[in-house]
């Protein structure tokens, strides 16, 4: 797995221009009206979503389908859509379920198994989770606790923390297949947090990995960590959704730093960005974080690597630098970089 990544790597850095194909892959956790609305999505919405996926011809496909056609380095045909739900929430099966049934949408649930297990309230049982099997839903693994895996315990050392990382999420693996015999070794990162310890570790392992920063899925996407639009927290109002469901994704070879996790003191330097040449209007490359529009700076003539200038502190938890450019047909290339910043303890922030 791990030479195969890498000669995916060195063969897509050669090509000369991406056609405009992507495939985009929605994450919802709550489909429900009385749930916390930073992750939840009222039915209604959900409803309307669904409705204009079908109406405008967007084939929506088992995300097992995405994932086979990169590790087979396969173009990914324009127009496709995976739906994913994080967390396994009874409001998956009570207010979800019934819309993707009369369109026959497949779906996957990332489950963390601790909450299955225990019966957490909200959470789907293993029965529940067994049925919508055999509907169609894709079952796979979000974790056994669901906890920040970017944190480490206290005096624990890189080694320790990779593989307990590693032995969590072959529990949860097996857990799954033992409880409803799929077994896919997709990964949701919870949070969308990791690091590149932990995605080299997964890319040894045979899986592939999701996170929750935006943009389209295309073959040069990071496979331990793809891209996918969140839609809660109101990211998913109908006067955007057209717009990220016809994105594409912005070729980016290379980013530095590479990981994830930022300085405790919050200081970001510049982040530089490679990219293959494509369809965009270079001169209209933007990118945007903390709320504002970032100064950015082209490095070579050829105006396939540019330097983004971070001008701020990132604030403690989560962060997203966002960078986009038009391209044909009015649609919009689209790429994202999140960050956490830990606080001086080492924790994260819910």
């Amino acid at each position: 797995m791990k030479r195969f990544f890498s000669t995916l790597i060195i063969f897509l850095t050669t090509i000369l221009a991406l056609p405009a194909q992507a495939a985009v892959i929605l994450q919802y956790h709550h489909i429900d009206k009385n749930t916390p609305a930073s992750t939840s999505t009222t039915p209604e919405l959900f409803a309307e979503h669904m409705k204009w996926l079908n109406d405008n011809g967007f084939q929506v496909v088992p995300l097992t389908v995405i994932t086979d056609k990169l590790k087979r380095q396969e173009p990914l045909p324009d127009k496709t859509v995976a739906i994913t739900f994080d967390d396994a929430y009874v409001s998956i099966y009570k207010n979800a379920l019934p819309v993707m049934e009369a369109y026959n949408f497949p779906f996957t649930i990332f489950i963390n198994t601790q909450a299955v297990d225990q019966r957490h309230q909200h959470t789907l049982t293993w029965k529940q989770l067994n049925e919508l099997g055999k509907k169609g839903a894709t079952l796979a693994n979000h974790t056994v606790y669901h906890d920040h895996v970017v944190e480490r315990l206290p005096n624990e050392q890189q080694a320790e923390w990779v593989k307990r990382i590693k032995d969590e999420l072959q529990m949860a693996e097996e857990r799954i297949k033992e409880q409803t015999g799929q077994s896919h070794k997709l990964i949701a990162w919870p949070f969308g947090e990791t690091a590149p310890e932990l995605e080299q570790m997964i890319r040894e392992n045979g899986y592939i990995g999701f996170g929750q920063q935006s943009g389209a899925v295309g073959l040069l996407s990071n496979p331990a960590k793809l891209p996918r639009y969140p839609l809660g927290a109101g990211y998913g109002a109908m006067k955007n959704f057209p717009l990220k469901m016809q994105s594409l994704p912005l070729p980016v070879t290379d980013v530095q730093p590479a990981s994830d996790i930022a300085p405790q003191n919050g200081i970001i330097g510049p982040i530089t960005l490679k990219l293959a040449k494509g369809e965009w209007v270079i001169s209209q490359v933007a990118c945007y974080a903390l709320g504002r529009t970032l100064d950015i700076a082209w490095q070579n003539k050829e105006k396939t690597e540019l330097e983004v200038v971070m001008p701020d502190q990132l604030p403690l938890g989560r962060s997203r630098v966002n960078c986009t450019a038009p391209g044909p047909e009015g649609r919009w290339f689209w790429f994202s970089k999140d960050w956490v910043r830990l606080t001086k303890d080492g924790k994260a922030i819910d």
